[in-house]
């Protein structure tokens, strides 16, 4: 096999191993700070990896706004949380990277970010939390 050959095939394994993966996290420590109703609020991020065949095709990976807003909402109704309101979402289709290459394998990461008024009991989790982290740095200082 030929050099190129080689590094075409580890491309696209590469490629493949990081196709569709999708990362998750949420913000919950606010300082007893509140959002701009005077409630408190969790900020949750979804981000997803996926590839297109030929720049445009979906091929690996469901990276568009419908399924991420759909998944992040999914995953707020299931804690219970309540009014979400999108704060950003975006997706970059990295066609330029190794063309031409991503001209015919193209790597896709899409992210969108919302906050949303966490259930009663999820606050409660949040805040317990809160408070063993502040306690085991108390701890950790000496105080």
């Amino acid at each position: 096999m030929k050099r190129s050959s080689r590094l075409a095939v580890l491309a696209l394994l590469l490629t493949s191993s990081l196709a569709s993966c999708s990362f998750y996290s949420t913000a919950t420590r606010w300082n007893g700070r509140v959002g701009p109703d005077g409630e408190p609020v969790f900020y949750k991020t979804i981000t997803k990896v996926g590839v297109n065949l030929f720049i445009i095709l979906p091929f690996l990976g469901h990276t568009d706004i419908e399924t991420m807003v759909d998944e992040l909402t999914r995953d707020v109704a299931e804690t219970e949380g309540d009014v979400v309101r999108i704060v950003q979402g975006s997706t970059e289709n990295y066609w330029y990277g190794w063309s031409p290459f991503t001209w015919i394998v193209t790597p896709i990461v899409s992210d969108l970010t919302a906050e949303y008024r966490p259930s009663a009991d999820e606050l409660k989790a949040a805040r317990e939390e809160d408070d063993r982290i502040d306690q085991e740095s108390l701890g950790v200082l000496g105080l």
